[in-house]
């Protein structure tokens, strides 16, 4: 079974390799309304219709403007660019999970129990795992509470942080890096000073080049993802439905998401009902300039460097 397990995660993770490779320079776009089946597009020049005479029966300027500022036209527009972003960001996180996040994990876990004295094999880990001695439903858990919210996590910060990231290949890989820096060290694992995993396998030194190496991989696939399905999803709509499975995977393998999509989804129609389209309510805010969240990204890594470098020298300190 272990052999099994080694060989699938390694299948996994050059598959991921292959999806970066492929797909990693495509950008994150926006939604498009002209995407999928919908209303045929005209092809071939349209003859004008005659104007209507102008009598008091026809509707005012204000009285059209005021049918397409329908509110539940609005509400139903916005729903749709919503999940649209919702499955955009479930599809990456799925993806990220199952070819990155999941096995490289898995496989670092080996490599570490290979390289460590013989006093490690059999110990418990931190996640109550013994050492040495993987197992299918050890590796289904590490998918559904490590590899799955790891996933979310990436995927959903990419949507988020895209647009001040650098344009190109370097975007996923520097979010891993970020994000590494921003959680990995002081708060969440993989390099968490206060593991006691590290106290039991190593070197440390080479856990935090694993996992470094894994957290760029992450990031990457996530971006890799995020733009190759950003290209063909289409806004929902009754024939483009089967688009949207993806997002119903990530309700069914991991529920957390489902209440986070519905709690938004819900946000977005209250806030639209207090606020209306048209209506004399706050304006719409001004998208933050680039340098502004560069600025912010720059920020923030520089506050929890600090920390992050002190996990990291901890780490590699150890001996076993």
């Amino acid at each position: 079974m272990a052999l099994a397990i080694v060989i699938g995660c390694t299948v996994l993770l050059l598959l991921g390799l292959l999806t970066v490779i492929r797909w990693g320079g495509h950008p994150l776009k926006g939604p498009n309304p002209v995407k999928g089946p919908g209303p045929a597009r005209a092809s071939a020049p349209i003859e004008a219709a005659p104007s209507p005479p102008l009598d008091s029966a026809s509707p005012s300027s204000g009285e059209v403007r005021g049918a397409r500022e329908d509110p539940s036209d609005a509400k139903i527009a916005a729903l749709r660019k919503y999940l649209w972003w919702a499955n955009v960001a479930t599809f990456a996180a799925l993806a990220s999970a199952l070819l990155a996040a999941w096995p490289g994990g898995r496989l670092i876990m080996r490599v570490l129990a290979f390289t460590s004295p013989d006093s490690a094999q059999g110990r418990l880990t931190e996640a109550q795992a013994n050492v040495g001695f993987p197992t299918l439903e050890g590796s289904l858990a590490l998918f559904l509470f490590a590899g799955l919210p790891a996933g979310y996590l990436v995927a959903i910060l990419y949507v988020v942080l895209h647009r001040w990231l650098p344009a190109g290949r370097l975007a996923g890989p520097l979010l891993g890096v970020l994000l590494l820096i921003w959680l990995g060290g002081a708060l969440l694992d993989p390099l968490r000073a206060d593991n006691i995993d590290f106290n039991i396998v190593g070197p440390g030194w080479l856990a935090v080049a694993l996992f470094t190496g894994l957290s760029i991989l992450h990031g990457a696939v996530a971006a890799a993802a995020a733009g190759w399905w950003s290209e063909r999803l289409p806004l929902w709509a009754d024939r483009t439905a089967k688009y949207y499975v993806p997002l119903l995977l990530g309700f069914v393998l991991f529920p957390p998401a489902a209440l986070a999509v519905g709690l938004g989804a819900l946000a977005l129609l209250t806030w639209m009902t207090i606020f209306p389209a048209g209506s004399s309510g706050p304006p719409r805010t001004a998208r933050t300039p680039v340098w502004v969240g560069a600025g912010f990204l720059v920020a923030a890594s520089a506050a929890a460097l600090p920390a992050f470098v002190s996990a990291v020298i901890s780490i590699a300190s150890r001996t076993t």
